[in-house]
């Protein structure tokens, strides 16, 4: 009898990954296809819907290929997907515009005018919030990246597109309805809309909070749960993807929830961090707890039945790293040749290990397009402090690293206030194959890192195990974790702890005595 396989697409900011997985998550290959983001103004950020379809299409056919496994070995497809990304379509499924990405935060006035409006605390009108925390558990932000806040701005500032629109879906959902001809999405993602009922796990639109976003249920996409089966591939999805007609498509994921499966840390308590190009500090809890304060609180799982996901999640991570490298270290050929090595990100290693513990001083923090948690602030930008002759390349590096640490350490703080405090998390994402950047989270955040094997392919593994699960070839939800190793374990060192406990409080404070000039200096520009 021949292996059976799961095609599981993690279809990222900019690029989607076609991952095909054995039934008992054994990674045999992947494919991968880049697409662009558009920046038409300041603090906007859109890309093409149509660029994920041909992705999604281009990686399937050349996983298939790559590995020669046969399409009727292929027993199903998934996804692990960013969230927040909205999609107009019209009445034949077609994109009536660019998608607007969970990055753009150009409704931040028009959210605060319409739904936050005074009398206020803490920045949420005092008598909408009530009604969204007790149905849904959690409310909108005030950065405008949220999925209301994107539709009532194409209300207003684009009324034929706004008026046009037969379905308002996410990335995920376009694709599965290109796959499948039906409009699904999954809890996890619906949650976050912030329209959703999910007292007692009922997860149904709620029309009087659609309300707010001037929308009806049946605008918005069927809710199912991530373990279930969307529908079908149809003849002519199969024609360009290379699966058979009729094979399953399980409703996956997105990013967060697929990456919390893949982390092992299944367990009530346990919590993970993910390290890509946006991070979070995540866990699986059972009971449903919320800091508006630090827009930290608890969303829908992959396994709704069980478990909230509570997380505190970061808006630039490892595309940090990424800025440094393409923007700062611009002459990677040069940096190879200097250091006899063909991975750029290997040479970037050498350096902060260089540097050593603290960057002689040298502080980064990592709000690039603004911030989600700790801070839930549009106006709040990354910089590099304390710098001076004495500092080069090697204390630069090391600088981001520690400070992408110290966000996560405070971002942490916030989840472990809610719930308990952890000696250990795993940790998965592109940025954990660096095992200087493992010790720096373990120093900075004085826990133990466990490490997952094949970290930056955890979400793939993740949800392709759960699709393995609907399927019947994984008896249970719990027996997910038997499926996933840990690679290497991080220990603190204790010789770091006075300074990273040091270099910590100054990072708070770097925000907290600069909070209002941030907004002085951003104000405008992010006025949309």
């Amino acid at each position: 009898m021949s292996e059976k396989y799961i095609i599981s697409h993690d279809m990222g900011t900019s690029a989607d990954k076609a991952v095909i997985v054995t039934v008992k998550g054994e990674i045999i290959d992947s494919a991968k296809k880049h697409y662009p983001m558009f920046h038409p103004k300041s603090g906007f950020a859109e890309q093409n819907p149509e660029d994920w379809w041909n992705a999604i299409c281009e990686t399937t056919k050349s996983v298939l290929e790559k590995t020669g496994i046969s399409p009727k070995d292929v027993v199903g497809m998934t996804f692990s997907t960013q969230t927040q990304c909205m999609v107009f379509v019209d009445k034949d499924g077609k994109p009536l515009r660019p998608a607007i990405s969970w990055l753009d935060g150009r409704s931040a006035d028009i959210i605060r005018e319409k739904l936050w409006s005074f009398p206020t605390v803490m920045g949420y009108n005092i008598f909408r919030l009530p009604k969204f925390l007790i149905k849904t558990g959690g409310a909108p932000g005030q950065t405008g990246k949220d999925q209301i806040g994107k539709i009532l701005w194409v209300q207003r500032h684009e009324p034929e597109v706004f008026n046009n629109t037969h379905k308002f879906i996410d990335g995920k959902d376009f694709i599965i309805y290109r796959l499948t001809g039906n409009y699904v999405t999954s809890v996890d993602m619906a949650v976050i809309w912030w329209m959703l009922d999910t007292r007692k796990n009922i997860n149904r639109w709620d029309e009087k909070l659609c309300h707010y976003a001037n929308v009806t249920p049946d605008q918005l996409c069927e809710v199912k749960p991530s373990a279930s089966i969307a529908g079908y591939v149809t003849e002519e999805a199969a024609k360009q993807t290379g699966l058979l007609p009729g094979t399953p498509i399980i409703n996956g994921s997105g990013d967060l929830a697929a990456a919390a499966l893949g982390s092992a840390a299944l367990d009530d308590g346990e919590m993970h961090i993910s390290l890509g190009t946006s991070g979070w500090v995540g866990g699986h809890f059972s009971k449903r707890k919320i800091d508006l304060a630090h827009y930290t609180g608890c969303i829908g799982s992959a396994y709704p039945e069980k478990y909230f996901l509570g997380m505190a999640h970061q808006e630039t991570s490892g595309i940090c790293l990424e800025w440094l490298k393409n923007k700062i270290l611009y002459h990677e050929d040069q940096l190879k040749e200097e250091w006899h090595l063909g991975n750029i990100y290997e040479i970037l290693d050498e350096l902060a290990v260089r540097a050593g513990a603290g960057a002689k001083g040298l502080m980064f923090t990592p709000w690039m397009y603004g911030e989600r948690s700790p801070l839930d602030d549009e106006y709040v930008r990354a910089g590099l402090y304390n710098l001076s002759l004495d500092h080069n390349r090697e204390h630069l590096v090391r600088a981001v690293f520690e400070g992408i640490a110290f966000n996560t350490r405070w971002a942490m703080e916030t989840l472990e206030n809610l719930y308990t405090q952890v000696e250990q998390l795993n940790i998965v994402g592109g940025g954990a194959k660096s095992d200087i950047w493992c010790q720096i989270f373990a120093d900075i955040l004085n826990r133990k890192i466990n490490r997952v094997s094949d970290p930056q392919q955890a979400g793939a593994r993740g949800i392709a195990l759960l699709a393995s699960m609907t399927l019947g070839h994984i008896n249970s939800y719990a027996e997910i974790k038997d499926y996933i190793k840990i690679d290497k374990t991080f220990t603190p060192d204790p010789n770091n702890r006075v300074i990273y406990d040091g270099l910590f409080k100054e990072f708070k404070n770097i925000y907290k005595n600069n909070k209002s000039w941030y907004k002085r200096m951003n104000k405008t520009r992010v006025k949309h």
